[in-house]
């Protein structure tokens, strides 16, 4: 039988709105917070295979995929996504939820905990670290001031930036060169599942992208992780240039009974390379710890 699908806005406080998908219409909500730059396709996968028994819920932040760009895109950060989250749960008809997230996701549901504990369910965090993550970022830590001075000049030209990377992603040998420089896994990323990413690029308003770059520079939830008292799946990537194997090690030790998913190969796609295994582990992890 096919899933039922609800497709909706929720209204933030601000009068903001925020487009949303549910897949499913079980008991249990599993709720998708994207990367940042990415709207929800790389969770398709996941959404299929999940809607059967619970409800997938993906939804785009403000100023990406369907959500309209907001009036003032230069004040988007982490907790105003984590809000703008609880925002979309309520009036996808949810009181609580199992909070997903991939890279930027990862402390967009971190903040949303920090929120609202007694709303979370479960915290599975993707391919992401607790905060700073531009001191980790391709593993080298010196990159940090020349990626602080490149968000800085990029807020304040993004018109230009904008049109630039509308330009790059359109050149002839993108993919091939995403797949030479380890970016994807050259064998298990698949052309279809990741070309959806260029065409949102191509399209985004990068004055909102800017805004998020810039709050990740100091943004960190690691004083949280000690305190967080729900069941945590931390899933890494061993190929992961974004976010380094080792940050998601350091995140899974510092929360209580925390259980670690390491993906051997697989890279910052991981959730488009090797979906079957992120589902079941998940599935199990929902069954085993969340007991829904």
């Amino acid at each position: 039988m096919t899933p039922v699908v609800r497709v909706g806005t929720a209204e933030a406080p601000d009068g903001a709105l925020l487009h949303w998908r549910a897949d499913g219409d079980g008991p249990t909500a599993l709720v998708a917070c994207n990367g940042i730059g990415v709207s929800t396709f790389f969770w398709r996968r996941l959404a299929e295979y999940f809607a059967p028994a619970r409800t997938f819920i993906t939804w785009d932040y403000r100023g990406h995929g369907q959500t309209p760009v907001p009036e003032h895109p230069e004040d988007l950060t982490v907790a105003l996504c984590a809000r703008d989250l609880w925002t979309v749960v309520t009036r996808a008809g949810f009181e609580r939820a199992v909070l997903l997230g991939h890279s930027m996701g990862a402390q967009v549901i971190l903040e949303a905990y920090r929120q609202y504990p007694g709303r979370t369910q479960a915290l599975i965090p993707m391919l992401g670290a607790a905060g700073k993550v531009f001191s980790s970022f391709l593993g080298v830590s010196r990159l940090a001031p020349l990626l602080r001075l490149l968000i800085e000049v990029g807020a304040a030209n993004a018109e230009l930036a904008q049109e630039a990377l509308r330009r790059v992603v359109k050149l002839p040998g993108v993919w091939e060169a995403v797949r030479a420089l380890g970016i994807v896994h050259p064998d298990l990323c698949p052309r279809e599942e990741f070309e959806p990413y260029f065409e949102h690029l191509s399209q985004l308003d990068l004055r909102g992208y800017f805004a998020l770059a810039r709050d990740l520079l100091s943004h960190d939830a690691d004083d949280l992780l000690p305190q967080i008292d729900v069941p945590v799946l931390v899933v890494a990537g061993e190929r992961d240039l974004f976010t380094p194997l080792v940050r998601s090690k350091e995140m899974a030790e510092r929360i209580p009974r925390a259980e670690l998913l390491v993906l051997r190969e697989a890279s910052h796609a991981a959730m488009v390379e090797q979906p079957e295994l992120v589902a079941l582990t998940i599935e199990k992890f929902l069954v085993s710890r969340c007991k829904c």
